[in-house]
């Protein structure tokens, strides 16, 4: 939002250079920088004043003129417009004006008169649209000073690049209030006086409202006998300092009002107003409205609507409509000025995407209690500017008063967050200077928030307040301080680091998917996952909360695959929703773990082959997480599913806690991932990690022996391992599968299993009665468990 330099000092005494009042705004929260509004090429185009005019001798649609630019003889200037005279101001480019398009001004001869420039309308100055005639500019310009001068009033424009929470800094008055309270000094706030006739408002139109929760409250007034036409300067410059082109008096008006208060405001003609009443109500399930950009748009119950007797003529705090827009020959006025509740202005405009300045401010929220203030502002100006008879009185609507807030603030709580002594004289002084209203005992304020800043909430909302005018560069920095760079406080970040660090040192990239996906965007990865839905999505894109980690990661090996990037290693780590109505919020938030492998673990070279991915490296990594990292063992058993073959379920315990599988194809456009997938959920229970201990290598011989058992196919290896374990006591380094064999020689349902055990002792030389006991206690907790019987020992 641009604002005005010399607006501001309407409603408050500043005697700061502009940069210097940009850098405090900045220190109050206002990010503020000094901005150009007006193009370069303006600096060539003079004002000038008409002295002749006389007919071309060779061209009826020409005319002679000449042309004083207030530096000495008149120049002669060649125009076609049909509305150029004697006695009038006009816009001249200059020979040497460059105009955007590339268009030079040179001296010339149009039919063999020469012309020294060139006389412009709005159109060439890209103000308007209008190209019947060149611009007529007020009497009382200066003669020779460029349009740049002559459209700013000497002015300066700052843009303000506002957090969204800060509504009621969207209007000059609201900046104004910060400055005053920064600088010490007054506000002040334009005194309206109103000349009333004696019909009332309220004769002539009524308002009623369907729905008093999306529209709280509506007022209107009644101006008659207007007459259409140009703004004066003072106005146009101000809308051109503030980025709005000037159209006429009427919608400049309303403009400026909007510009000062900060609260929108509509004009209708009355005579489109059928059935002398406004309502407010939701729109029907495909009504349809022709709005001012020209197009008819289709509308549901998601739509707040602004209708007369018969008919919707506006499209509630986002658009006015083109079946009651002013015209060049409207006489009457009926002037809105409403509160419309944010999320239903917001609902409507992403319902018809459409964005307009009253959209952006109504869905930050404006002042339910300031809209009759603005409705006499914009009333009296149009007035001032158009003419007209006042109707008596307003129309409000406002069944249920809005009432401000009363916020507990405690002085020496403010400067202990702060770190401050800041008085509460000085605190008392703030808060007048930012118009909210007091008492104060003991170092206790009880605070009267305004409506007009539906920010303030809490305590620590006025803290900020305190913070901010006071100047977070007046805050004094200790004497000492110091940063405590290491804790053993051990926490879930710490978990969640330990497996990206491990995951990263191993050749994984991490990536971050969209959180937000379509409703359609929820493949079942665990099988009971139901996706959460958003009540107000921002698109149709977004209108879910992830329920796995596997969309994204499509997504993202996707794009790869597609720019031949083939062999991929991902993983993310993060959050997913799914619905839990058991819950008190109704949905469940956990962590995920999803990884992705793809293409070949290693390419063919000239002395090996290519080893492509498959699901045992991806338990691989898995065990390398669980095992070495947090000292858990995992188990895996087949299962069926519909996104993977080779589906195989990830146990902790007897806790299911994920699925890997070679990837099946997802949906069509994600036709070209294919690859090893694992998604598992990241417990607290994991615990942080097992502390890492050293320990030399054993200068004591190892002992190999191989184990070959029978044992029933359903059985897995993580069992038969941890059995192994289990049972080996202390001197069994590693065990090692190195052959699985099922067919000839093999009974039905009976596999062969060959493991490698080695056995070695860190103080000492094992003897072959030791490795004995230890290999028989393992054959027998094998027996035991599973019923293996020994095919073969070694």
């Amino acid at each position: 939002m641009n604002i005005s330099y010399n607006w501001l000092k309407d409603y408050v005494d500043i005697d700061l250079e502009p940069e210097i009042l940009a850098e405090k705004l900045t220190d109050a929260g206002l990010e503020a920088v000094i901005v150009e509004t007006m193009p370069d090429f303006f600096k060539t185009i003079l004002v000038g004043h008409v002295v002749s005019r006389e007919k071309h001798p060779d061209a009826d649609k020409l005319s002679v003129c000449m042309i004083d630019l207030g530096d000495g003889e008149p120049k002669q200037i060649i125009c076609g417009a049909p509305n150029i005279d004697a006695g009038q101001n006009v816009p001249v480019a200059t020979i040497g004006t460059t105009f955007p398009d590339g268009m030079k001004i040179k001296k010339a001869k149009l039919r063999g008169v020469v012309s020294n420039g060139m006389v412009c309308s709005q159109r060439e100055l890209d103000l308007s649209d209008d190209h019947s005639g060149i611009m007529v500019l007020d009497q009382d310009a200066k003669l020779g000073i460029d349009m740049k001068t002559y459209l700013s009033g000497d002015d300066v424009s700052i843009e303000l690049d506002l957090t969204p929470d800060r509504s009621d800094a969207l209007g000059h008055i609201g900046v104004a209030r910060d400055l005053a309270a920064l600088l010490g000094v007054d506000l002040r706030k334009p005194s309206i006086k109103l000349t009333e006739s004696s019909t009332k408002t309220s004769s002539m139109v009524s308002v009623e409202l369907e729905d008093t929760q999306a529209c709280p409250r509506y007022a209107a007034r009644i101006v008659r006998n207007v007459k259409i036409g140009e703004s004066p300067a003072w106005i146009r410059q101000r809308l051109q300092a503030a980025g709005i082109r000037s159209i006429n008096n009427v919608v400049d008006a309303a403009n400026y009002v909007l510009m000062e208060t900060g609260h929108p405001l509509h004009t209708f003609d009355l005579r489109y107003i059928e059935g002398e009443k406004i309502i407010v109500r939701k729109a029907r399930d495909k009504e349809k409205i022709p709005t001012l950009d020209g197009k008819e748009r289709e509308l549901d119950d998601s739509v707040l609507l602004i209708c007369d007797g018969v008919k919707p003529v506006a499209v509630a705090g986002i658009i006015g409509g083109e079946n009651s827009e002013v015209k060049d020959d409207t006489t009457d006025l009926l002037l809105e000025s409403a509160y419309f509740d944010p999320v239903i202005v917001r609902r409507g405009a992403k319902k018809l995407q459409l964005a307009t300045d009253a959209s952006h401010r109504f869905e930050r929220g404006t002042d339910p209690n300031g809209i009759t203030y603005a409705l006499d502002r914009l009333a009296a100006l149009i007035v001032e500017l158009a003419g007209g008879e006042l109707t008596e009185g307003q129309v409000d609507a406002y069944p249920s008063i809005i009432k401000p807030l009363e916020v507990t603030f405690r002085a020496d709580r403010c400067n202990a967050i702060l770190g401050t002594t800041i008085d509460t004289s000085d605190m008392s002084d703030i808060f007048h200077g930012l118009e909210m209203a007091h008492s104060e005992e003991n170092g206790v304020f009880q605070v009267i928030v305004p409506t007009f800043r539906p920010d303030i909430e809490r305590e620590i909302d006025l803290v900020e307040e305190i913070g901010r005018i006071y100047g977070y560069n007046n805050i004094p920095l200790p004497a000492h301080f110091s940063i405590a760079n290491k804790t053993n406080k051990k926490t879930p970040d710490q978990m969640r680091e330990k497996i990206i660090d491990h995951l990263a040192a191993i050749g994984f990239n991490q990536i971050y998917g969209n959180g937000l996906l379509a409703v359609e965007e929820h493949p079942l990865v665990f099988g009971d996952e139901e996706a959460l839905l958003l009540a107000n999505p921002l698109s149709r894109d977004m209108a879910s909360m992830r329920s796995s980690l596997l969309m994204g990661m499509a997504k993202v090996a996707d794009y790869n695959i597609n720019r031949r990037q083939s062999d991929l290693k991902l993983f993310e780590l993060g959050q997913v929703s799914t619905l839990d109505l058991d819950s008190d919020t109704g949905a469940r938030e956990t962590s995920h773990l999803g990884i992705f492998i793809s293409g070949e673990l290693q390419p063919k070279q000239w002395s090996v082959d290519s080893v492509a991915v498959d699901v045992f490296h991806m338990k691989g990594v898995l065990n390398s997480i669980y095992q070495d990292l947090f000292g858990h063992s995992l188990l895996f058993k087949s299962q069926d599913h519909d996104l993977f073959s080779e589906a195989i379920g990830v146990y902790l315990g007897e806790e299911k806690i994920g699925v890997m599988g070679n990837l099946n194809q997802i949906n069509q456009a994600l036709k070209s991932v294919s690859g090893v997938y694992v998604e598992v959920r990241i417990s607290e229970k994991l615990g942080l990690g097992r502390d890492i201990q050293y320990q030399k290598v054993s200068i004591y011989p190892a002992v190999e022996r191989d184990l070959s058992i029978l044992i029933d196919s359903h059985v897995v290896y993580e069992q038969i391992d941890e059995t192994i374990r289990k049972n080996a006591g202390k001197s069994l380094v590693y065990s090692r599968l190195y052959d699985i064999y099922e067919g000839k020689s093999i009974a039905s349902g009976k596999k062969s299993l060959t493991f490698r055990l080695v056995f070695q002792n860190n103080k000492r030389t094992l003897t072959e009665k030791e490795i004995d006991k230890d290999f028989r206690r393992i054959l027998k907790g094998l027996e035991d468990a599973y019923n293996a019987t020994l095919r073969e020992a070694i």
